[in-house]
């Protein structure tokens, strides 16, 4: 049911991101980026509400976090994984 979830909705701009120290249009497209990859890794017939938790959670781990300027495909590749991983119905997970 991927194709309910509007990615859309989750993407933001350079005015949305707070302070980055005069980088934040590198901030912005750096956490769609992780928006995207959170999107595209999931399987089309994933639960709705599952999803769009997981979605939340990006801006909740990233927001504060100095290594979204720095981000690289390998970190985007460990934080999806393990997003995946946690919030995965048999791992029994509450808190990201």
């Amino acid at each position: 049911m991927k194709e309910l979830v509007h990615i859309h909705t989750y993407l933001m701009d350079a005015n949305e991101v707070g302070e980055w120290e005069g980088q934040e249009a590198l901030a912005a497209e750096n956490i769609n980026t992780l928006f995207h990859a959170v999107y595209d890794f999931a399987d089309h017939d994933i639960d709705v509400a599952r999803l769009e938790q997981m979605l939340d959670s990006v801006w909740q781990n990233w927001q504060h976090n100095p290594e979204l300027i720095e981000l690289d495909d390998d970190m985007i590749h460990a934080f999806v994984e393990a997003l995946f991983t946690h919030f995965d119905p048999e791992q029994g997970q509450e808190d990201f």
